[in-house]
């Protein structure tokens, strides 16, 4: 019998001060993550609504580099996701989640955008390529971190593109693309 491994969440987001859309969206998505991740690890001064006992907060710089984030996830021992605050993620995520890592090194899922206000799931679709989410396991974050570019931010093009391109070529089939299962979301930003 295969044992589910935990899974924890890395991740860095905005303050709730900044504007009530921003607060809106990220506390959704924080909700979230609390059926799907075993304990969440933000960077950022601590945020009360983004509290609970499985949280941690590590003081950071706005918009810290992805590379720290991955640094976290070398750091832990059970597979880290590394993924935008304002993801939300369905319930059944911590089984696909769990499920791929059994056989495969590294993950990623393409996000479907939803109406914030009506919160309707189930019209979301894909309106473009943004990979918001990536899962892998410690070993993988090893590897990558060493190359992952200074300059690529949470919630900034590209740094998505370049780890979608390294993991492909690092992990080759133990890469896996888990759209089908349709449980990333993203909200549409009134704003860009």
């Amino acid at each position: 019998m295969v044992v589910a491994q935990a899974v924890i969440a890395i991740s860095s987001f905005r303050p709730f001060a900044d504007s009530p859309e921003v607060a809106r969206n990220q506390a959704r998505a924080f909700e979230s993550w609390l059926d799907v991740f075993d304990s969440v690890l933000y960077f950022g001064s601590p945020e009360p609504c983004l509290s609970a006992p499985c949280v941690t907060f590590v003081e950071a710089p706005p918009f810290p580099p992805i590379r720290l984030l991955m640094l976290a996830a070398t750091l832990a021992r059970e597979p880290a996701c590394l993924l935008n605050a304002d993801i939300v993620l369905t319930h059944y995520a911590r089984d696909y989640f769990r499920g791929t890592l059994i056989r495969n090194l590294a993950a990623t899922s393409f996000r479907l955008e939803f109406d914030p206000l009506t919160f309707d799931l189930r019209s979301a679709k894909r309106k473009d390529n943004g990979l918001d989410v990536f899962i892998a396991k410690p070993a993988v974050w090893r590897r990558c971190w060493r190359e992952c570019p200074q300059e690529f931010r949470i919630g900034h093009p590209v740094w998505d593109s370049w780890l979608y391109m390294w993991m492909q070529g690092h992990c080759g089939g133990k890469f896996v693309d888990l759209s089908p299962g349709k449980f990333v979301f993203h909200p549409k930003h009134s704003r860009p």
